[in-house]
């Protein structure tokens, strides 16, 4: 079995659906951040619809369009239009040790096959199927919505993510079979003071092999790596913790708060306060 496989299988996700509805007129729908190791989905039935992420990046969602939400980030869902529009949403639930699978994967995951392809005919026979409301009175209606939706996402993970497994990303090491674990030990403990020779020493590797084998497969360095992985925690963090960022800082291995900042700044565009506001003002619907 092939390693994604083999993860997304381990992990056993149920999916489900919490809203359906028409909209038109003025409307958005913010979302504050929700909690780890729950994707948050949703998909366009009918009309378009605008994503706004904290990062500030923007997606138009069309008509037969899914979205897949792998970190649970505060966003907004509002019109582009008048016109109607109908939207059905959901969760994808997976158990804690998802985590650091789920932290590897982009913020964004978003499933629009090019027309006429299998992916594409599939998706366009099991929306409408998942969407209506007649199946639910039936024995067995729930577990296949909830494997529908995994179907789904494991389409939109295969789809959104080749292209970056092939050229180097952190997903690439945690598919790894030697250098998962690891990936997953440093997302449960990035405060401890890790260095290239305990990671090395960790999946029994000199630490020349180590790095070798970092930047074949993700054409980066350990350490960079694992800066990577602090801040994108720390951000996971600010978007559902209201504590000090200098507490932040120390939860993921910065021993001060300005060199967090520098940190943060350089791999999001933004401070640490920055984020936490963008985070707010989404969650808000401002």
């Amino acid at each position: 079995m092939d390693p994604l496989s083999n993860l997304l299988l381990l992990h056993n996700p149920r999916g489900s659906i919490d809203k359906n509805c028409v909209l038109s007129g003025e409307w958005q729908l913010p979302h504050h951040a929700g909690h780890l190791s729950a994707v948050r989905w949703h998909t366009v039935t009918g009309g378009s619809v605008q994503l706004a992420m904290p990062s500030g990046a923007e997606y138009v969602l069309h008509a037969g369009s899914v979205v897949f939400l792998p970190q649970n980030a505060a966003h907004r869902i509002y019109q582009r239009h008048t016109q109607p529009v109908q939207l059905v949403c959901g969760l994808l639930e997976l158990p804690a040790t998802a985590h650091a699978f789920l932290t590897a994967l982009p913020e964004v995951l978003l499933l629009a096959p090019t027309t006429e392809s299998p992916e594409a005919r599939w998706l366009s026979a099991v929306l409408p199927w998942l969407t209506d409301a007649a199946p639910e009175t039936q024995p067995g209606s729930e577990a296949l919505r909830s494997q529908q939706i995994s179907a789904l996402f494991t389409l939109a993970v295969r789809d959104g993510v080749s292209a970056t497994v092939q050229h180097g990303s952190l997903l690439a090491l945690s598919l790894h079979s030697r250098l998962g674990p690891l990936i997953a030990q440093l997302c449960a403990t990035p405060d401890h003071p890790w260095s290239v020779a305990t990671m090395a020493a960790r999946v029994f590797m000199s630490r020349a092999s180590f790095a070798a084998l970092f930047r074949q497969l993700a054409d980066s360095t350990p350490l960079a790596v694992l800066t990577t992985i602090r801040l994108h925690i720390a951000a996971q963090h600010l978007a559902r913790d209201p504590a000090p960022i200098i507490t932040v800082a120390l939860a993921v291995g910065y021993a001060s708060e300005s060199s967090f900042h520098k940190a943060f700044a350089r791999e999001f565009g933004c401070t640490p306060g920055e984020y936490r506001r963008r985070v707010e003002r989404l969650g808000n619907g401002e």
